[in-house]
């Protein structure tokens, strides 16, 4: 997220909203922004970046709001988003269903599904394998 200019010549001050902020704010990388793609072209510490293209104060000012990357970049190195999790049915390794994931919610460092009743931390010990659907063991059965 650009919360603001920072400086004149096109710095922006972030507030990373990810979990892999080293990855996403590198030089090189592109990201989705309010104008368009940009490309990251320097960073210091880890709240103020600079982008190609992007010199100036009223530049930088045009970038404030969401920074996105995009569905196939989410997807590289095996990740999922959580859109991608909503609505899959759910089911134990041996088969019954738990039912369909209707929320993902952050609780702590880890990820939750909420299936009907239950929530099932995106822990190996509990979701064994995201396919076609989610084989996961409640926790009561862990």
């Amino acid at each position: 997220m650009v919360r603001a200019p920072h400086g004149l010549k096109g710095e922006v001050k972030v507030e990373p909203l990810t979990d892999r902020a080293e990855e996403r704010f590198r030089a090189g990388s592109t990201l989705l922004s309010a104008i368009g793609p940009v490309t990251v072209s320097g960073v210091r510490g880890s709240l103020i970046v600079a982008f190609e293209g992007i010199t100036d104060r009223d530049g930088a000012e045009r970038l404030r709001g969401e920074l996105r990357i995009s569905r196939e970049e989410a997807r590289k190195g095996g990740g999922y988003l959580w859109a991608d999790l909503i609505g899959k049915r759910v089911v134990t390794p041996e088969g019954r269903e738990l039912g369909h994931v209707s929320d993902v919610l952050r609780a702590g460092g880890a990820d939750v599904l909420m299936v009907g009743d239950l929530m099932l931390p995106m822990l190996e010990s509990v979701v064994r394998e995201i396919g076609e659907e989610i084989v996961a063991v409640p926790q009561e059965e862990a």
